[in-house]
């Protein structure tokens, strides 16, 4: 299970990986997302940061666990 895992972030981390582009878009969505809910610029910026990061491990959690279940079956 681990040498799977640690082949997920070897992939991950490879420059060529087209999901470089997830991190900006994620950003951009995190502030849009928070700037309808709130007018406080300091609450827009927290709650984008909690919003990108909440959202990022998740979706790290679930290829990791898709990556992982795919290198059994």
């Amino acid at each position: 299970m681990w040498d799977a895992a640690a082949g997920f972030f070897v992939c991950l981390v490879s420059p060529s990986n087209p999901l470089w582009l997830y991190y900006p878009l994620c950003a951009v969505v995190a502030v849009v997302y928070k700037a309808t809910k709130s007018d406080d610029p300091r609450k827009i910026a927290l709650g984008a940061l909690h919003f990108f990061v909440s959202v990022s491990l998740g979706m790290l959690g679930l290829g990791l666990a898709f990556y992982v279940i795919s290198q059994y079956l």
